[in-house]
C-alpha cells in the first residue's frame, strides 16, 4: 500500500490552526478511502496536548522521519505560504520523494508504478 504523507497549512492563529487541521483530514479521510494508508501530521496536536510543553520544532522534529519514508507527499489545497510545508516540499524533493496536490494525478501516478511492478515481476498487464 501506498504511504501518503498529507502535508498542509498548520500556521496562523488557533482557529486557523483547527480550520487547516480539519480540511487536512477531510483530505487525508478521501486518500484512505481510495486505497492509500495516509499519515497526517497535524494529528501530533494531541500528543502535544498530552505532553503539555511540545514546542513547534517538537512537533515538526516527530513528523519529519515519517516523510521520509513515505512514497508520495500530497499538499492539501490551501498549503501555500506555509513555511512548514514548503521545508517539507523541500524535503520530498530532496529525498526523490513524489508530490502530488491533487487526488486524480496521485491515483493515475498509482496506477502506472502498479502497472511497472507488474511487468518487472512478469506479469501480463492488460492492454498490452
Amino acid at each position: 500500500m501506498i504511504r501518503v504523507y498529507v502535508a498542509g497549512r498548520l500556521d496562523g492563529g488557533a482557529i486557523y490552526y483547527i480550520q487547516n487541521l480539519h480540511r487536512m483530514l477531510i483530505w487525508g479521510a478521501e486518500l484512505r478511502r481510495n486505497g492509500f494508508s495516509i499519515l497526517v501530521p497535524g494529528l501530533d496536536l494531541l500528543l502535544g496536548l498530552s505532553a503539555g510543553n511540545w514546542e513547534y520544532e517538537d512537533y515538526f522534529d516527530n513528523s519529519q522521519p515519517w516523510l521520509e519514508v513515505a512514497d508520495v507527499l500530497f499538499l492539501v489545497p490551501g498549503w501555500e505560504g506555509s513555511s512548514g510545508t514548503l521545508k517539507e516540499l523541500e524535503m520530498a524533493r530532496k529525498e526523490g520523494i513524489p508530490v502530488f496536490g491533487k487526488l486524480e494525478e496521485l491515483i493515475k501516478w498509482r496506477t502506472e508504478v502498479e502497472e511497472k511492478g507488474k511487468r518487472a515481476a512478469g506479469f501480463r498487464v492488460e492492454g498490452e
